[in-house]
C-alpha cells in the first residue's frame, strides 16, 4: 500500500496543531479565554486536524504492515481512541453548574455563561455548607456541601467536597464554588458517559500499549540499546515516605502577670554591625539578644503562613526577606529578629537588601514594613486563645482580643511583650528568659492539642538550616562543566573516561542525593504533605531525580555522569532564585489527592530526561560524526522513557481533573503546553518516518529545541501565561 500520502498529511497536521496550539495560549493571554476556545480549541479547522491527523496516521500504520510490533500498533490505536472520547464529549457531553442557597431545592441548572440550560432528572437542596480547616490553623483543607438529592419519589443525603463527587442518574456533581457571607454553594454538573468511557478504554490501552513496548523486541528503543552494547536499562525513583504527626500534649498552667517580674545578673552577647549587607564586615557593635537568649525567643511558637511553627521560623523568613540571607553578619535570624523587636531605632538605620529597580518602590516599602511589623508587635502572633467551641485562634498583642477573656489573661496578652521590651532595656536577663519561658508554657496550655509535636518542631529548627542549597548547587555546577568538558574530551578521542573518575562522581552524586533526600524529607515532614506543588519543591525534586539518574545511567554511559550533577545543579540554582523565601504552607484542598504524587513524579522525571537529552545534544553537536552518532544513541534511550512518562502523566493529570472539577481537558496553559511538548518530542522518536531525525547533529539541534517546550511548559506558564496550574 502506498502510504506516503498519508504519513504527509499526518505529520503536517501535527505542526499545523503545534502552531495553532502556542498560538492560541498567547492570544488567550491577550484576548481571554472565550477568544481561545471559539477560535482556536472549539473551532471547526482545529477539531479537523485532529481527525485527519488520527485518521491519515493509522492508516499509515496500518499501511506498513506493522504486525510485528503489536505494542507500537496498539499505543497509535489507543491515541485515536483517545480522541474519539474527546470528540464524542465535545458534541454529546453536557456541562453547566447550579447556585444553592441553604435549604435552597432546585431541579434545573445553568450553563457556562449564565444561561438556563436545561432540567435535572432529579433535584438537590443545600443543607449546609461547611468550610474545613488544618487543624490549629485557619488555611482552608476542604469545601463541603452536605444536600439532598431527590429523584423518583426518593431522597437520599449525600457529602461532595474537592476530589470527592456526586453522582445522580448518570450526571457528576462536584465542588465549584462558594459564598461564605451568605452560606451558598456552586456546583458544577457534567454528563458525559459515551465520552468518558470511550476516553478512559483509550488510556488504559495506553498504559498497556507503552509497558509493553518496553518488551517488544524490534523497538526503537532496544535497537539504540544493542548499539550501545548494552540489553537493558534501569530507570527506578525511590519515592520518599510520609511520616504520622504526633500529638503534643498539654503542658503547665500559665501564672498570671504580677508573679513574670525576676531579677538576676547575665551578659548581652552581641558585638557588632555591618554598614552593608554585601560587606558584612562589623564596624560598630551591634544591639541583639545574646544567642542563647534569642535561641530561647526563637522557640516559641507563632502562627505564620497559616500554620504553626517555630518562631525561628518567621525570623528566617523576614531576615531573607531583608537582607536577602538567613542571617546578618555573624548575627542569626533570631537575633536580628530581637534587634528589630527591642532595638529597633537602631536596626532601621541598617541598610536593607536591594534591587536597584526596587529602589522607593512598594518592594523596598514591603521590606521597612516588616522590620516595624516585628517591632509592634503586630507580626508575631504567639498567644493562641480557644473559643467555646474550642477552636484555637492566635493573636498579637496589638490585635482586637475576642471578649469575655479574663482580665488577667488580657492583661498576660497585652502586655507580656512590653514587660519583655523592659526587662531587656534594664538589663535583667534572667527575667527576659525566664518571661519567655512563661509565654512558652501559656501557648502549650492554652493550644497544646493542635501544637506541632517536639519531633516535627526541631526537625523545622533543623530545615531551617539547611534548606537554601547555594553552596550543594555551585559546586554541583563547577563538577558538572569541568567534567562535562573532560568526558567530550575524552568521547573524541574515542576513549573512555577512566573508572577513578566515574567511581568518584558517583559518590558526589550519592552525597548530593543525601542532602536532598534529607532537604525534601525534612519539609514533607514538617508540613505534612509531599514536595509536589510550589517551584522551590518542584526544583529540588527534579534535582533528586537527576541524582537518581546519575547512579542508574552513568555506569553504562558515562556522559549522563556530568549531565546529571549539571542538571542537578541548575534545578538547585533555579530552587534557590524561585524564591527568597520558600514558606511551608498548607496544601490547597484541590491538591489533596493521592494522584497528585504520582503525576507530579511522573511529569518532573521526563522533564529531568528530557533536560539530559538537551544537554547531551549539545555535546553532541561538538562531537566528531561517530562520536555524535553514539550520543544520538544515548538520547534515544532517554527520549522513549521521557515521552512515555510524559504521557502517562499528562492523561493522569487528566483523569484527576475529571475527578476534581468534572473535566478531563479544559485546554488551561499548562495542559496545552504539556501537550505541545509531548508532540514535539514525539516527533524525534520517529525517526523512520521523519528521515532528517537519523542524522546525529540533526536530532541533536532539534532535542535542544525541543528543550524550550519543557522551559515554556514550566517557567513561561507559571511567569507569563497563568491559568489554573499557575501555582506548580
Amino acid at each position: 500500500m502506498y502510504t506516503k500520502p498519508y504519513k504527509y498529511i499526518s505529520f503536517t497536521s501535527v505542526a499545523a496543531l503545534i502552531v495553532m496550539m502556542t498560538a492560541a495560549t498567547i492570544l488567550e493571554k491577550i484576548k481571554g479565554t472565550e477568544y481561545a476556545l471559539e477560535h482556536f480549541y472549539h473551532s471547526p479547522i482545529f477539531i479537523c486536524l485532529w481527525g485527519l491527523a488520527a485518521i491519515c496516521g493509522l492508516i499509515y500504520i496500518f499501511g506498513r504492515k506493522m504486525q510485528k510490533s503489536p505494542a507500537t500498533m496498539a499505543l497509535h490505536l489507543s491515541l485515536v481512541l483517545i480522541l474519539a472520547g474527546a470528540l464524542t464529549t465535545h458534541l454529546c457531553g453536557k456541562s453547566g453548574y447550579i447556585e444553592l442557597a441553604p435549604g435552597q431545592e432546585l431541579s434545573s441548572y445553568l450553563d457556562d455563561d449564565g444561561s438556563p440550560a436545561g432540567e435535572l432528572p432529579f433535584s438537590i437542596k443545600l443543607n449546609r455548607f461547611v468550610i474545613e480547616h488544618y487543624e490549629g490553623s485557619k488555611a482552608p483543607s476542604d469545601f463541603v456541601s452536605e444536600v439532598s438529592v431527590s429523584r423518583d419519589g426518593k431522597s437520599q443525603e449525600m457529602t461532595i467536597s474537592m476530589n470527592n463527587i456526586g453522582k445522580v442518574a448518570g450526571w457528576r456533581l462536584y465542588q465549584a464554588d462558594f459564598d461564605m457571607a451568605s452560606g451558598s454553594s456552586t456546583l458544577a454538573l457534567s454528563h458525559d458517559p459515551w465520552g468518558i468511557g470511550i476516553t478512559y478504554c483509550g488510556y488504559l490501552l495506553l498504559l498497556v500499549s507503552m509497558i509493553g513496548f518496553f518488551f517488544q523486541k524490534n523497538s526503537g528503543f532496544k535497537a539504540a540499546l544493542r548499539r550501545l552494547g548494552s540489553t537493558a536499562a534501569l530507570f527506578l525513583l525511590i519515592i520518599p515516605c510520609t511520616y504520622a504527626a504526633e500529638e503534643r500534649s498539654s503542658s503547665e498552667t500559665a501564672a498570671t502577670l504580677g508573679t513574670l517580674r525576676g531579677r538576676g545578673p547575665s551578659e548581652m552577647g552581641g558585638v557588632s554591625r555591618s554598614e552593608t549587607v554585601e560587606e558584612e564586615e562589623p564596624s560598630a557593635a551591634a544591639i541583639v539578644l545574646s544567642e542563647d537568649l534569642a535561641e530561647e525567643l526563637g522557640d516559641l511558637y507563632v502562627y505564620y503562613g497559616d500554620r504553626i511553627c517555630p518562631l525561628q521560623t518567621l525570623a528566617r523568613q523576614y531576615s531573607l526577606k531583608a537582607y536577602g540571607k538567613g542571617h546578618y553578619g555573624p548575627y542569626s535570624a533570631e537575633q536580628v529578629l530581637s534587634g528589630w523587636l527591642f532595638w529597633y531605632d537602631w536596626w532601621k538605620d541598617v541598610p536593607i537588601k536591594l534591587k536597584a529597580k526596587e529602589r522607593g518602590t512598594r518592594k523596598e516599602a514591603e521590606k521597612h514594613a516588616i522590620q516595624l511589623e516585628v517591632h509592634n508587635g503586630k507580626a508575631l502572633k504567639i498567644f493562641p486563645l480557644a473559643d467555646s467551641l474550642g477552636n484555637v485562634s492566635w493573636y498579637s498583642c496589638d490585635d482586637d482580643l475576642p471578649a469575655g477573656l479574663e482580665y488577667e489573661e488580657w492583661v498576660f496578652v497585652r502586655k507580656s511583650l512590653d514587660l519583655l521590651r523592659t526587662e531587656v532595656k534594664e538589663g535583667d536577663w534572667e527575667a527576659a528568659g525566664e518571661l519567655i519561658s512563661k509565654i512558652r508554657l501559656y501557648q502549650q496550655k492554652r493550644a497544646g492539642s493542635v501544637l506541632p509535636s517536639d519531633a516535627r518542631f526541631k526537625a523545622e529548627k533543623f530545615y531551617n538550616g539547611i534548606s537554601r542549597p547555594s553552596v550543594p548547587f555551585m559546586a554541583t555546577i563547577t563538577l558538572g562543566l569541568i567534567f562535562f568538558i573532560i568526558f567530550g574530551i575524552r568521547m573524541a578521542e574515542e576513549k573512555q573516561p577512566s573508572a577513578t573518575v566515574r567511581k568518584l562522581l558517583a559518590c558526589y552524586a550519592a552525597l548530593l542525593l543525601a542532602y536532598l533526600t534529607l532537604a525534601i524529607g525534612l519539609r514533607w515532614y514538617i508540613s505534612g504533605h509531599g514536595p509536589f506543588n510550589g517551584s522551590y519543591n518542584i526544583m529540588m525534586l527534579m534535582a533528586w531525580m537527576a541524582c537518581i539518574a546519575h547512579l542508574c545511567l552513568s555506569k553504562k554511559m558515562p556522559l549522563t555522569g556530568p549531565l546529571t550533577l549539571l542538571l542537578a545543579g541548575f534545578t538547585m540554582l533555579m530552587a534557590s532564585l524561585a524564591s527568597t523565601n520558600p514558606k511551608i504552607t498548607p496544601l490547597m484542598p484541590v491538591l489533596q489527592s493521592p494522584l497528585l504524587s504520582i503525576h507530579v513524579l511522573s511529569m518532573m522525571l521526563s522533564y529531568t530526561f528530557f533536560g539530559l537529552a538537551a544537554l547531551n545534544g549539545i555535546m553532541g553537536l561538538l562531537m566528531p560524526k561517530t562520536a555524535s552518532g553514539k550520543l544520538k544513541d544515548i538520547s534515544m534511550v532517554i527520549l522513549y522513557p521521557a515521552v512515555f512518562l510524559l504521557t502517562f502523566g499528562t492523561f493522569l493529570g487528566a483523569v484527576w481533573a475529571n475527578i476534581s472539577w468534572g473535566s478531563y481537558w479544559a485546554w488551561d496553559p499548562k495542559e496545552t503546553w504539556a501537550l505541545i511538548t509531548l508532540m514535539v518530542y514525539a516527533m524525534a522518536l520517529h525517526g523512520n518516518s521523519l528521515r532528517f531525525m537519523q542524522k546525529p547533529k540533526v536530532f541533536h539541534a532539534y532535542c535542544i529545541f525541543a528543550f524550550l517546550c519543557v522551559l515554556i511548559t514550566y517557567f513561561g506558564v507559571n511567569l507569563i501565561l497563568g491559568g489554573m496550574h499557575s501555582y506548580a
